[in-house]
């Protein structure tokens, strides 16, 4: 029921753009109420602050009216080079930027703000002179198969990685698009 009432809900937008502890604290929130345990962070308080420090980052906040719905973080794809590699011997350099994370509160998922916050990524990405994208997307959730629908006509590379090891060995698919608000 809940749901259904979230569909009349008005969802805004939020660039942040510098750190702060209210930032932090629901990044936090959302870290643990949308991924199990062990794919959470161990020092997740340091990661994210650094990663809102970083004014090269994307940071978005999906909101409902005052409270935050969701958030989705980007870096450049080249910073993510050592990290994934060791999971994806295909990931290569690229300009653009790469999805690293999107969180979405549970009674928010499924109206549209998945979808809201990756095009924000884009066109935020855009003003900055960047057109080029890419994520490792999960399959479970369909979270690869609506990245292929909202940019079904600009995607460049999909491959399937059947045992994606940050996802303790969940199946994914790396997926390279472009975009030009």
């Amino acid at each position: 029921m809940l749901k259904n009432n979230l569909k009349n809900s008005k969802q805004i937008i939020e660039i942040v753009n510098h750190f702060s502890v209210g930032a932090l604290n629901e990044i936090l929130k959302l870290e643990k109420e949308c991924f199990p345990a062990e794919w959470q962070y161990e020092d997740a308080d340091k990661y994210y602050k650094k990663m809102l420090g970083d004014a090269e980052n994307i940071n978005i906040f999906l909101k409902d009216g005052k409270r935050v719905a969701g958030y989705i973080l980007a870096r450049f794809h080249n910073k993510e080079i050592k990290e994934l590699s060791k999971y994806d011997d295909k990931f290569k350099e690229r300009k653009g930027f790469y999805v690293e994370t999107i969180q979405i509160f549970p009674e928010f998922q499924g109206i549209g703000g998945a979808k809201k916050l990756i095009l924000a990524v884009c066109e935020e990405a855009n003003k900055r002179g960047f057109d080029k994208f890419s994520i490792h997307a999960r399959k479970k959730n369909g979270l690869n198969d609506k990245i292929k629908n909202i940019f079904k006509d600009n995607i460049t590379d999909i491959r399937n990685i059947e045992k994606w090891e940050p996802a303790v060995g969940e199946s994914y698919e790396y997926i390279e698009w472009e975009y030009k608000n």
